[in-house]
């Protein structure tokens, strides 16, 4: 069911480990996956450099310091190397400091402002390369992914290069739960047919939630009644957060379009197979009907003066007349082979006779 799928895959979207830099793939895999695990060292060195140039408070590490951070780092990737980055960089910078210091409180749609202020001052901190940036917005993404607010996550994760950030896995992951969750189905697909490139140097979380959505959204078609479900849930997240905007109300509108277009094919298909149902009676009373041997009569020569004796028979046809009992059985024997709406309309035009005789 869609809701054991929904509750796994929030279970599963929770801090994920780094894998070790020694969990690689074979060759043949690297060749055919479009995108790379940046090079240790290489973003090791990029993270000295800005350490040394930083004039922040704080003192520069000492060499133990800095052997000791690079030992840690250098042996893992993924999500573990983002933050532990990032981590680093917040000793020497106040404004990044301030910005984790509110991404590990509450984050929320009410919190949201205050941390978009956070990462204006980090982005327009001249002294922050461009690649520190990008992990910074990374970082904050994963916080709103974290805590429902896609519709703000996606547009940073949209703009962000893959090559540019320390962790793709985590950009092409929390960009593909995005994705599921807003429907986005095809661009959710292709995003997960991305990050499975490397399935198997993917931390565990990453890769089982990956499969997951992706059996769950494949089948997903337009205008279903799974499509309207999620839909509703969507409503339901957004007015959770307090939104109650020109967005959500256009939601909820196609909503109702939705089912009345659904209720409109169903009550189609019912009298589709009414017509089937009746035709198929018809088709069989005719078959029954022509079977039956015609009776053979001849005409008997019966000779008489032809006098009769002249009787009033009335101008009545006598329905209304018959006691119950009797007229409810002309009624039963008169419909018996008849759809069952036909035998109200037929009991209402013989009490019409009865009440306005000829």
């Amino acid at each position: 069911m869609r809701v054991s799928i929904s509750n796994a895959l929030a279970m599963l979207l929770v801090f994920a480990g780094g894998a070790p830099v020694g969990w690689t793939s074979d060759s043949a895999l690297r060749k055919a996956s479009s995108w790379n695990w940046p090079n240790n060292a290489q973003v090791l060195s990029n993270l000295g450099r800005f350490l040394d140039a930083s004039p922040g408070e704080k003192a520069l590490p000492n060499p133990s310091q800095g052997n000791l951070l690079n030992a840690e780092l250098e042996s893992v990737r993924g999500i573990a190397l983002l933050e532990g980055i990032v981590r680093a960089a917040a000793e020497r910078d106040p404004s990044i400091q301030t910005l984790l210091t509110k991404l590990n409180g509450v984050v929320s749609a009410e919190t949201l402002p205050d941390i978009e202020k956070a990462l204006s001052s980090v982005l327009a901190n001249g002294g922050i390369p461009d690649w520190l940036k990008a992990d910074v917005q990374l970082l904050v993404c994963r916080s709103c992914v974290q805590n429902a607010l896609y519709d703000e996550a996606i547009v940073k994760l949209e703009m962000l290069p893959l090559d540019a950030v320390s962790d793709p896995s985590t950009l092409l992951f929390h960009l593909a739960v995005c994705q599921h969750h807003l429907l986005q189905r095809d661009a959710c697909v292709e995003t997960l047919g991305k990050l499975l490139e490397r399935e198997i140097d993917l931390p565990t979380r990453y890769a089982i939630t990956a499969r997951l959505m992706e059996a769950d959204i494949k089948p997903l078609k337009e205008d279903s009644l799974d499509e309207i479900s999620r839909l509703m849930n969507d409503v339901e997240r957004r007015l959770a957060h307090g939104r109650t905007g020109k967005l959500v109300r256009d939601k909820q509108q196609a909503i109702i379009d939705k089912l009345e277009k659904s209720i409109d094919q169903i009550e189609q298909q019912m009298k589709q197979q009414q017509q089937q149902q009746q035709q198929q009676k018809q088709k069989q009373q005719q078959q029954n009907d022509s079977s039956k041997p015609m009776d053979q009569s001849e005409i008997a020569e019966v000779k008489g003066p032809g006098e009769v004796d002249s009787k009033d028979v009335g101008n009545s046809s006598g329905w209304g007349n018959l006691p119950p009992a009797q007229r409810q059985e002309a009624l039963q024997n008169m419909t018996k082979d008849l759809p069952s709406h036909y035998r109200d309309v037929i009991e209402a035009y013989f009490k019409r006779l009865a009440t306005n005789p000829k």
